[in-house]
């Protein structure tokens, strides 16, 4: 009778969810109500064990309470046998290891269910060395996996059957643990039956901890002689005799060397910026001494480190790749360019990074998780190069097909059409991954061409104004000096004509001259300077015009768009090799097949040989090509851009030149002028005038000339003093032209104000 029972549960023994070595785990229910449990049952080697041993599971189990460790819901006594039974929650998918052997997790769980994973075991884990107990048997298969109501992934600690207190200066002697997994001093022992009497500490879960954290991120385990778990003495070779630094080494051939590595193999699933956190970890977990391994505290701070961060996508054109990179939570602009730089190897100056039509300000100090909104990896951070510099096409990294054999081997076939099966899940990612940089390529080209029109319509605008304000500042010039020199002239008439009280007029007149010479040559220099460079700037505007067309020749056809319909295809072979696979599987069941079961196994073979040639041109010789092609019309695209836009450059530092010119232009006329009304105000003093020129009001101060003489002279200094007037309104018109000046600038410059939503940003494209 399969059917078995406690007071409260009840279990179905033909239901089992996982067998150890001491114990089953089936499918149960709670009689009252109906919920769905886990319950373990031991079986009789377990009772061969030390009675305290016995008891400890459960001595332990009963001090824990935690999300990421599976729930003790009761420990109940067997109806039938009178023996105790442990009654836990139900994980309604499996384990971490049931996760990684589906197909698609062939090479290793994606970006953010890895980082899942590393999350929620750790905090498992914390949890247990909060009351000073280690596992000693950490696997994928001890980590249970649920999914919450919103779609995510919950895993759970499970099986402490191996569990036990120990304290961070204790150490142990007992044996507990499986074989890949085990700590290279613990399997000397335990598997080669070595080193008798040598006692382990904590450190035993933290290489387990490594092994099965690698094992998520590639779907492979770090350690692999030829042959698997059978070549025991090659197992502990590699374990014991890799160096630091090394995170896996793999036998492929017998009696071959080891294939060594320090960084995790191309076909995982993450992203460069992932690996380069997750790797320099997974060395410090897999230090075979236990003199140098990492402290829990240590381990507990880097796994925090990690998930703490907040990821950006972020695509490189010039490199034709989507990044991601993990900033901290105060990381600020410069920090974020040089993790850019570390994956680019664009330096943090040359760099050109766009948004949203927004290109980011690098004077901002505050952390960019404050104001970096609504990144995705289809509306990522495009970051150019502002140097016509590119890096060699990389496709992207995945798997490869096994070959197929025409004849039938029902047991051998299976496996081979699950490993098939899991390449083209691989192939299918590298598939989706050329479709998507194809549309970010375009993308780039279309917000760099926009970039670039719209600097070009700014210059246009700004060269506008300059070359007006150069225009009035000539005009205001020569209307300045002209009304000067008139004056110059009338005050030598009257100094000649009228000697009054002795004094030398004509000395006066001689110092105005000079003030309204020095200040027209120097004022004539300055303008031909400023000339100079408005025709410079004109030239170079011309240049730049041609970006308002720059992306008229693009056709993002050249690579893969939408309507090709690439993952589609591939979807619609995972569905078929998916069927060949489950058929396969049901005749390894059968054992022996008849003809017709057979001949449709045969045809069967043929249809996977087809879809896996078939897949591979797709990546091959369609999407990559393409994708190539794409990319070269990118580099002839950019390499026109930057010139323009380096022409931009030239501009925008031509215009600020000339306006800093104009403003000391004008400066210098506002100067030149006063000083000549200055040395005018004295002319009329020495002429016997009084002070209230302003207002033109002039009285005779009675000197001994006739009265046809004084109506003479006062008509000439009348002609003065009107010319005096005009040359105060021109000193306004100068005013009022250094204000102007000041206005359009500033106009100008407000082109590039920042947004209130995006602070650190300034405005580039229209919305």
């Amino acid at each position: 009778m399969s059917i078995r029972g406690s007071n409260t549960f009840v279990w179905d023994t033909s239901k089992m969810l996982g067998q150890g070595a001491t114990s089953m785990v089936y499918m149960g229910r709670n009689k009252k109500t109906g919920d769905e449990v886990a319950v373990k049952v031991f079986n009789s080697q377990s009772f061969h064990r030390p009675f305290a041993v016995q008891m400890r599971e459960f001595e332990v189990m009963k001090k824990l309470n935690h999300d990421n460790i599976v729930k003790l819901l009761a420990i109940e006594e067997e109806v039938s046998k009178r023996r105790k039974v442990i009654v836990m929650e139900y994980c309604t998918h499996g384990s971490l290891y049931n996760l990684l052997d589906m197909p698609e997790n062939n090479y290793g769980l994606s970006e953010d269910e890895l980082l899942n994973v590393l999350k929620q075991v750790t905090a498992g884990v914390k949890h247990l060395r909060d009351q000073d107990i280690i596992h000693r048997d950490i696997k994928p298969g001890n980590i249970l996996r649920s999914v919450a109501p919103d779609g995510t992934s919950v895993f759970k600690l499970t099986d402490f059957g191996a569990a036990r207190e120990l304290q961070p200066d204790e150490e142990f002697l007992s044996l507990y643990g499986t074989d890949e997994y085990l700590h290279p001093d613990m399997y000397e022992r335990a598997v080669l039956r070595r080193a008798k009497g040598q006692q382990f500490g904590v450190y035993v879960d933290l290489w387990s901890l490594g092994v099965t954290f690698y094992h998520a991120a590639t779907g492979s385990l770090p350690f692999r002689p030829y042959g698997g778990r059978k070549n025991k003495e090659t197992m502990h070779m590699i374990t014991a005799k890799k160096e630091h630094g090394v995170i896996s080494g793999v036998q492929e051939h017998p009696n071959g060397p080891i294939r060594w590595d320090r960084d995790l193999p191309p076909t995982c699933r993450l992203s460069r910026g992932l690996k380069a956190l997750i790797t320099p970890f997974l060395a410090d977990l897999l230090e075979k001494d236990s003199q140098k391994t990492i402290s829990f505290d240590d381990y507990f701070n880097k796994v925090d480190d990690i998930v703490s961060r907040k990821a950006y996508d972020v695509f490189c054109p010039s490199s034709f790749s989507h990044l991601i990179i993990y900033t901290r939570v105060k990381d600020d602009m410069s920090q974020l360019r040089q993790l850019i730089t570390d994956q680019t190897e664009i330096l943090g100056g040359a760099q050109l990074l766009l948004h949203d039509g927004k290109i980011l300000n690098d004077e901002s100090r505050e952390p960019v998780s404050n104001y970096l909104k609504h990144i995705t990896s289809d509306n990522p951070i495009f970051v150019f190069n502002k140097l016509p510099e590119f890096k060699r096409f990389m496709k992207p990294a995945c798997g490869s097909f096994k070959d197929i054999p025409p004849e039938t081997n029902v047991a051998s076939d299976y496996p081979l059409a699950k490993k098939n099966f899991a390449t083209l899940y691989s192939v299918r990612n590298a598939v989706k991954v050329l479709v998507h940089n194809d549309m970010l390529l375009t993308k780039a080209v279309k917000m760099y061409s926009r970039y670039v029109q719209q600097k070009s319509s700014q210059l246009e605008l700004a060269t506008s104004y300059v070359t007006r304000m150069c225009s009035d500042a000539k005009a205001w010039k020569e209307q300045l000096f002209s009304s000067l020199g008139i004056q110059v002239g009338m005050f030598r008439a009257l100094a000649n004509n009228v000697k009054p009280n002795g004094i030398d007029v004509t000395s006066r007149v001689n110092m105005l001259q000079t003030v309204q010479q020095t200040g027209n040559r120097e004022c004539t220099q300055i303008y031909g300077d400023l000339h100079s460079r408005l025709d410079k700037a004109t030239s170079l505007l011309q240049d730049i015009k041609s970006g308002h067309v720059l992306d008229t020749d693009w056709d993002p056809a050249k690579g893969c768009v939408p309507t090709d319909r690439c993952t589609e295809k591939m979807d619609n072979m995972i569905q078929r090799l998916q069927k060949i696979m489950n058929s396969f599987r049901d005749d390894r069941s059968k054992g022996q097949l008849n003809n017709n079961d057979e001949q449709i196994h045969r045809f069967d073979k043929n249809k996977m040989k087809e879809i896996c040639v078939t897949a591979q041109t797709l990546v091959d010789d369609d999407c990559t090509k393409k994708a190539q092609q794409l990319f070269l019309s990118f580099k002839q695209f950019y390499s026109k851009a930057v010139q323009i836009n380096d022409a931009g450059e030239r501009l925008d530092g031509l215009i600020s030149d000339i306006s800093n010119a104009q403003t000391r232009l004008i400066g210098k006329l506002k100067g030149s002028g006063k000083q000549c009304l200055s040395q005018a105000e004295v002319c009329l003093q020495a002429l016997g005038q009084p002070n209230n020129v302003a207002n033109g009001d002039v009285s005779d101060r009675g000197d001994n000339a006739s009265s046809t003489s004084r109506g003479s002279r006062q008509e000439r200094l009348d002609s003065v003093l009107d010319s005096l007037q005009t040359t105060r309104s021109s000193l306004e018109e100068v005013r009022a032209l250094i204000t102007e000046n000041t206005t359009l600038m500033e106009k100008f410059s407000s082109l590039g104000e920042p947004t209130e939503e995006y602070k650190s940003w300034e405005y580039v494209l229209p919305s």
